[in-house]
């Protein structure tokens, strides 16, 4: 009788074992959610070419697995087509999420808690820059995993400076330093009447608040701070660079041309800049350095950065598989290493970035440069309408700034802003 059970367990255990190795071999189809275009707003000539490539590597990894999407779905029209797909159960197992959606689409409950499949697998948090791993987390918990950063650089002119006697900045470079440089630059080089030099272009309020640790509204977005102390002291310090060129409309075009000594750039825009990326040494007329942003203190975390990610459908049907997949584009170092090469952003991985390719090939933006500017990040917030209340914000305050008189007007603001938060 004993013999007859440990037959029938035997048995019983094969069977299963059979099972689970054919359910593993069986085909299984993969569907992924990925707009054509950059989520940086920059040109991409590339299109699909990562995503493309990084589907033929996994599926010649897993036999058995094929990768779906939908092709020609570009940002702008990205959250309309995921909102119907969430709509109607037919959610893609993976899906990029762009930074300013992130918070919306995490409060409809459409992304898988990853806290226990990342710790029962072979996750280390150490690879990524702290900033992007931050940037797919959602009240304390990881809900996506990073796949592309776009960190704001500050791009010096040196030639400018030299010639008006000025030290180039390095590293901790103070707010206030920066103000006195952009002062001192300002001027009417041929006695015409007519501001011809600047000390900045597309600096603007925001950065500002950014150099100050200031908070704009509660990590939940229920509060506007807008009239607080910091806030205040940091659209203050605005208006003064505002009344140094006031009048005047500086953009990146004058920097081109040699006329401006500071532009904040995002890391897209400064490798859109050229043709190749990560070579660009000097204009033709001028040479130039990047800088991590300025800050009222070196403590401060003065840089902005923002990370696109990628998240595992709630409802997936194919969850094991569709994590491991979301983490080969995440945590593969070769992967991570294409995008680089196809993108306009960054690897989220600090090999990637780090390595002896991306050191030879930069000379304005260094990796060490690169890696103070990442220990110095801070992301967006990721309450649902931030975008929008944002999109408020700015229109206000830029216009108390052009009225002259952002101190009279703070109050006011944040009694709107905090009426669209309550919304």
């Amino acid at each position: 009788m004993k013999k007859v059970v440990i037959i029938s367990g035997l048995i019983v255990s094969l069977i299963l074992a059979s099972s689970l190795f054919m359910w593993l071999k069986a085909p299984k189809t993969l569907t992924l959610g990925f707009y054509s275009d950059s989520s940086w707003g920059v040109r991409n000539d590339k299109g699909y070419s990562f995503i493309d490539h990084a589907i033929k590597e996994f599926e010649k990894q897993n036999p058995n697995v094929k990768i779906k999407y939908e092709s020609g779905i570009r940002q702008k029209n990205y959250l309309d087509w995921l909102a119907d797909k969430i709509v109607s159960n037919q959610t893609p197992d993976v899906y990029l999420v762009s930074p300013k959606d992130f918070g919306y689409l995490a409060s409809l409950g459409a992304m898988q808690n990853l806290d226990t499949a990342l710790h029962f697998s072979k996750f280390d948090t150490k690879d990524y820059y702290p900033v992007t791993l931050e940037a797919g987390r959602y009240n304390g918990h990881q809900y996506a995993l990073p796949l592309e950063a776009d960190p704001t650089v500050l791009c010096v002119n040196t030639d400018l400076l030299k010639k008006e006697g000025i030290t180039v900045p390095k590293s901790g470079f103070t707010l206030e330093e920066f103000y006195q440089v952009c002062r001192q630059v300002t001027k009417d080089t041929n006695n015409d009447g007519i501001l011809d030099q600047f000390g900045f272009a597309d600096y603007t309020w925001k950065d500002t608040v950014q150099a100050y640790g200031a908070h704009l509204f509660s990590a939940d977005g229920s509060k506007s701070y807008f009239n607080s102390k910091k806030v205040r002291q940091a659209l203050v310090m605005s208006e003064k660079f505002y009344n140094l060129q006031k009048g005047a409309k500086v953009s990146a075009d004058d920097f081109d041309q040699g006329k401006v000594a500071f532009l904040p750039m995002t890391l897209a825009q400064y490798r859109t800049y050229k043709s190749y990326p990560y070579r660009i040494a000097r204009y033709s007329s001028f040479r130039w350095t990047c800088i991590k942003m300025p800050a009222i203190d070196p403590k401060v975390r003065s840089t902005a950065v923002e990370t696109s990610t990628l998240a595992l459908s709630s409802h997936s049907k194919h969850p094991i598989l569709a994590l491991r997949f979301l983490k080969f584009l995440s945590a593969d170092k070769k992967i991570q290493a294409r995008l680089l090469e196809d993108s306009q952003g960054a690897s989220v991985l600090t090999s990637v970035m780090s390595g002896p390719k991306t050191q030879k090939d930069d000379n304005a933006l260094t990796t060490k440069n690169y890696a103070e500017i990442m220990d110095n990040a801070t992301v967006t917030p990721k309450f649902r309408h931030y975008s929008n209340v944002m999109e408020k914000a700015d229109y206000l305050v830029e216009r108390a700034l052009n009225e002259g008189d952002i101190d009279a007007q703070l109050s006011d603001i944040q009694e709107q802003l905090q009426v669209e938060l309550e919304k």
